[in-house]
């Protein structure tokens, strides 16, 4: 049945008795019925929403009278914050910084609030003892002086999230705290909400607003299941820190930075933190796939849509030039070699050149001399690379790889591959699981020696989602990134690490981004439908390329310029 056969009015009054599946269903059914689910947002949308008991109003806690611009967009936000959340939420008393508390059995309840022993925190902090539990009844607490946190307690906000209002700068200089169910606020005097520079702290189902949080090393920190509405968390030095099941949202700069060395020195939580991470089981493929797509119809159209893949390389020498068809001194006579495929097409050429090859010219030619250009390209509807390649291409050569050439798995490529595996295994720094970024500036910056893994976190409509500089390296696993206003992923100055199994798209420029000597290894990723291309090597550029499915970008698949030399090697069975 046609959309239009009935008028749009009764066609509304039909579709708000609809559920959210069926809404779903219906808005996949084609473009007319999508416009008609999409003009339910002040009526169906907004009566879901608000319905949620578990979805706060999305202008909370500061303006809960003014309506969003969507509220079908609130709520598609609300739902990629908590889907997992739910799923697997963990008691929140439960874990290792509570267990000290738990365990010592003469620990006192100070009682906060307007008709209980004490008025203030600070006044409760002076007469608390080791581990005593500090219960801030609902109000809202302001701070004139800096807090000092002296002796390990435990505060806790009593009722629900939001109604226990923090307005503080805290300073830990004890071995451990514990804060939950708590909105942070800066104090007048400051934007720092907390800081610890050897202790462990732990936040649980918290909320921050407008501030900023530290953490030196050898201090470390776990936060689950909270919220950062443009608050900056700062990790310098850190051995290690845990990020779990959090969003981070309107970031006017970096959301989370991981400065530094992790620490030499371990605090007593260190273990405990290391013990949880490897006990934790493996991330599982992202769920919802219809739902998300039924919310989101650039997604329902990149199902639909042509794929291509193209390998896009620039040099600096000239395509009639001498030097462009006779070997360079020093290097083997006839020495490039064609790999053929199993249909007897031709697939790539190679050479046994020890850099790789990937550079169209040495780093001595001028960079004002002509380019040339070698164009890979795949179509259909799920594209497959293979095959390798690993020399200087030809001038002009464009090639269509075999449909024969098929991809490896994630966890087949990491089996094979120590390095990878290495990579994966390793932890320290930062640890960032399960994770939302949006509507921001940045995502997460590592830089400075900094380490820093991210696992199933969503990046969305920021600036960039990961920045990597200064010698840093950073583990990405099963992110999914899109809708950056400039490149996705980001690798300056020898920034390396491992980037493997993400899905990278609708992005402004590249989907990754590497230059100056950073080296990164680039695994099983899918690049697709970005507005420049791909992948983007240059300026010394390096890296393993290896496996990735990359499609229906505007530009180039892979694009390499200006002295830019990776490897890209597709593997074929």
């Amino acid at each position: 049945m046609e959309a239009g056969s009935l008028p749009l009015e009764l066609w509304r009054m039909i579709l708000a008795y609809l559920h959210l599946p069926d809404l779903g269903r219906c808005s996949l059914v084609c473009r007319a019925w999508y416009e008609l689910i999409l003009s339910l947002d002040s009526t169906r949308w907004r009566q879901l929403c608000l319905g949620c008991t578990e979805c706060r109003h999305p202008n909370w806690p500061n303006q809960p009278d003014v309506e969003p611009e969507s509220w079908r967009e609130a709520f598609k936000q609300h739902y990629l914050a908590s889907k997992t959340w739910t799923k697997n939420a963990l008691d929140l008393e439960s874990s290792v910084c509570f267990s000290l508390f738990r365990r010592r059995r003469e620990r006192r309840t100070l009682s906060v609030g307007p008709g209980h022993e004490f008025d203030s925190l600070s006044s409760a902090l002076a007469l608390a003892s080791l581990y005593d539990r500090i219960m801030l009844f609902p109000g809202v607490y302001e701070e004139q002086g800096e807090i000092i946190l002296k002796v390990p307690v435990e505060i806790v906000g009593h009722g629900k999230l939001g109604e226990v209002a923090l307005l503080a700068s805290i300073d830990q200089h004890c071995s451990t705290t514990r804060l939950c169910n708590l909105v942070f606020m800066p104090a007048w005097f400051s934007p720092i909400m907390y800081k610890t520079t050897s202790g462990h702290v732990q936040f649980d189902n918290c909320n921050f607003e407008n501030g900023h949080i530290q953490v030196h090393g050898p201090g470390t920190c776990q936060v689950k299941f909270c919220t950062f509405k443009n608050t900056h968390v700062f990790l310098h030095n850190v051995p290690l820190c845990v990020l779990e099941n959090c969003e981070f949202v309107g970031s006017e700069n970096n959301s989370v930075t991981v400065e530094g060395h992790p620490s030499a020195d371990k605090n007593w939580a260190y273990k405990y933190l290391l013990g949880l991470i490897k006990s934790s089981p493996p991330l599982l493929p992202p769920e919802d796939s219809d739902f998300l797509m039924s919310l989101d119809l650039e997604s329902r159209d990149q199902a639909w849509s042509p794929r291509t893949c193209d390998i896009v390389i620039e040099g600096s020498q000239s395509p009639t030039s001498p030097a462009s068809s006779s070997p360079k001194p020093g290097s083997k006579a006839g020495s490039q070699e064609a790999e053929v495929g199993s249909d007897g097409e031709r697939v790539a050429q190679t050479s046994d050149s020890s850099d790789g090859g990937l550079s169209p010219s040495g780093e001595d030619e001028d960079e004002d001399q002509l380019t040339y250009r070698l164009s890979y390209q795949v179509q259909g509807p799920r594209p497959v690379l293979g095959g390798s390649f690993l020399g200087p291409p030809l001038p002009g050569a464009s090639i269509q790889l075999p449909s024969c050439l098929v991809l490896n798995s994630l966890q087949q490529e990491l089996q094979k591959d120590k390095e990878a595996m290495a990579l994966v295994n390793s932890v320290q720094g930062c640890l960032i699981r399960k994770c939302l970024f949006r509507d921001g500036k940045g995502g997460v910056l590592v830089c400075s020696y900094g380490q820093a893994k991210m696992e199933g976190n969503i990046f969305r409509h920021l600036t960039y989602a990961v920045r990597c500089i200064h010698n840093s390296k950073i583990v990405m696993l099963r992110n999914d990134i899109y809708r950056c206003r400039a490149s996705g992923i980001f690798l300056r100055l020898e920034g390396g690490g491992l980037i493997a199994g993400n899905n990278i798209y609708h992005n402004a420029e590249a989907g990754v981004d590497i230059r100056k000597k950073s080296n990164p290894l680039i695994l099983c990723n899918q690049i697709h439908h970005g507005l420049r291309s791909g992948i983007v090597v240059l300026g010394n550029g390096k890296g393993i390329i290896r496996n990735n499915q990359i499609f229906s970008n505007k530009e180039a698949g892979i694009y390499i310029l200006y002295h830019g030399n990776p490897i890209v090697r597709y593997l074929c069975h």
